[in-house]
């Protein structure tokens, strides 16, 4: 494939110049004035007018088990610019064997339209020390993290230190989660080995870390929409290093999720004053020397893969086209080659329901409650158990899975006219009950434990909402585009009914 005379955005020098790409396979074989022999099988691509190439951008913080499933996630943000991410796997971790995470990760990379790739959670007494050390060791595996509990690492807990050990002897980095921390707590973590955090809420947080040699992350996510502040504010620091900044949605909820690609985040960043090469670097060429694979990705070089977005212009980040590994996924604003499918249910199938109680027990087993003070940040409160609820109250009912054990507390500035909200969507793949009218939380448990996996609702005596989750009641099978009218929907509904607190995002989708 020949690529004759076109515009190429350097992310090494900022420059934007007209060179002559050659692609041999999947790699980018030369960048420069000479022409190659071409013959009856080169394929000759002239870029129209105005047209550039830029490197495929960098998700460094995926969450891919969110409503959406990696598959899904992976090919939408290829079809957006961003064709390779670093996600999360303590979601598999917790259902899936070492050898079965491994041999899902190879028939995903198989199925191909992304690259997929991970990092090792570490913070639970699951995995053993020996099972992180050998998860290290393949070479799709990042990073370590992201550890987020400070008070084990400060009383010298030696399971979490040899972990971090672990980590450390791998050579691979390793992410913090550290919102509103302190200096003495960022300065506790930068000298126990963290490399990368992605928790900054403030121009100052970013600096901070900057600061401690921290690589930093920048989020326009569901429940932190930070980047526009941010960016702003460090756009008024001129000469500040941003080689070390990246940009992450961190695991963004699936109607959010459209305001949150690299295109978009790039387009933001820009209109808050930060130059052009340095928003297109903190999605490309940063995230790839983070990880140590600037030698594959990051840069429309020689011997990198040839992912490439080509884009109408630099002040649209959308690519119109998109180069996959040296083949068109996307020409002309189209979809032209198909990615092979992959069956998930093999691996991600029926949530466990056997240990669930047959009844749903509402009587009250605590006297203290989760206050929601903003879409991040619960807060204990006290209440009589024998009190009626108040208008910003409702019941909450955990029912764990595997054990059958339920919890039953009250929940504050979290919905004021919902009857009843039946969840098999959370972390753990427990099942959370939420409402103010006992029968129809009865109703809703019924449902869940006669087979449904999802989210069902009951916002008044007509207004109902049934949303199906076939992977283990957390994820689904649908792509992105059938799965978006739905989350639509429920926001809008909850939005109706839910308290001033919890209007921008939800406990079942952010």
């Amino acid at each position: 494939m020949f690529f004759p005379d076109a515009p190429v955005l350097h992310v090494y020098s900022g420059i934007v110049q007209k060179e002559n790409i050659w692609i041999s396979g999947n790699r980018i074989a030369y960048v420069g004035p000479d022409e190659p022999l071409i013959s009856e099988n080169t394929e000759v691509c002239r870029l129209k007018a105005n047209q550039i190439m830029v490197p495929a951008y960098i998700e460094p913080h995926a969450h891919p088990f969110l409503v959406y499933n990696p598959l899904s996630l992976g090919r939408y943000l290829t079809e957006k610019g961003t064709m390779i991410s670093v996600n999360d796997n303590s979601f598999a971790l917790a259902h899936l064997s070492g050898e079965q995470m491994e041999q899902f990760v190879h028939e995903l990379n198989q199925a191909g339209g992304h690259s997929w790739l991970w990092w090792a959670y570490f913070e639970n007494q699951h995995p053993s020390t020996a099972a992180l050390e050998k998860w290290l060791k393949q070479p799709f595996v990042m990073q370590g993290g992201e550890l987020s509990h400070w008070l084990p690492l400060k009383l010298g807990a030696q399971d979490l230190k040899d972990k971090l050990f672990a980590v450390r002897r791998s050579g691979k980095r390793m992410e913090a989660h550290l919102p509103g921390s302190s200096l003495n707590t960022l300065n506790l973590f930068a000298a126990s080995g963290m490399t990368g955090d992605h928790e900054s809420m403030t121009p100052r947080d970013v600096i901070h870390r900057l600061n401690l040699g921290y690589y930093t992350a920048i989020r326009n996510s569901s429940i932190r929409p930070d980047l526009p502040v941010i960016m702003s504010g460090l756009a008024r620091h001129p000469g500040l290093d941003l080689s070390k900044l990246m940009l992450t949605n961190d695991g963004a909820s699936l109607p959010f999720l459209h305001h949150a690609t690299h295109a978009a985040m790039i387009r933001q960043t820009m209109d808050c004053g930060i130059s052009m090469a340095d928003a297109y670097r903190m999605a490309t060429l940063n995230p790839a020397v983070y990880y140590h694979i600037d030698d594959l990705f990051g840069s429309i070089t020689p011997g990198r893969i040839a992912d490439i977005n080509i884009l109408e212009s630099l002040e649209e980040p959308e690519p119109t086209s998109v180069l996959f590994e040296g083949k068109w996924l996307v020409r002309n604003g189209k979809q032209v080659t198909k990615a092979a499918d992959l069956d998930l249910t093999g691996y991600f199938n029926q949530a466990e329901r056997r240990y669930l109680p047959e009844d749903l027990p509402l009587c009250q087993t605590v006297s203290i409650g989760l206050e929601l003070q903003n879409s991040v940040i619960t807060r204990p409160y006290p209440f009589d158990p024998v009190s009626p609820l108040s208008d910003d109250e409702c019941l909450l009912t955990y029912i764990c899975r595997l054990t059958g054990a339920v919890l039953n507390t009250r929940i504050r500035n979290f919905a004021h006219s919902l009857q009843a909200l039946g969840s098999t969507y959370s972390a753990s793949g427990d099942i959370l009950i939420i409402g103010r009218d006992r029968a129809a939380m009865h109703a809703a448990y019924q449902e869940i434990r006669h087979g449904f996996q999802g989210i069902t609702a009951q916002f008044d005596g007509t207004d109902a909402f049934s949303f199906s989750l076939d992977l283990l009641g957390v994820m689904s099978t649908r792509s992105m585009d059938a799965l978006s009218p739905k989350a639509e929907q429920f926001l809008q509904a909850m939005k109706r009914t839910a308290s001033l607190l919890t209007i921008r995002s939800s406990v079942c989708f952010s």
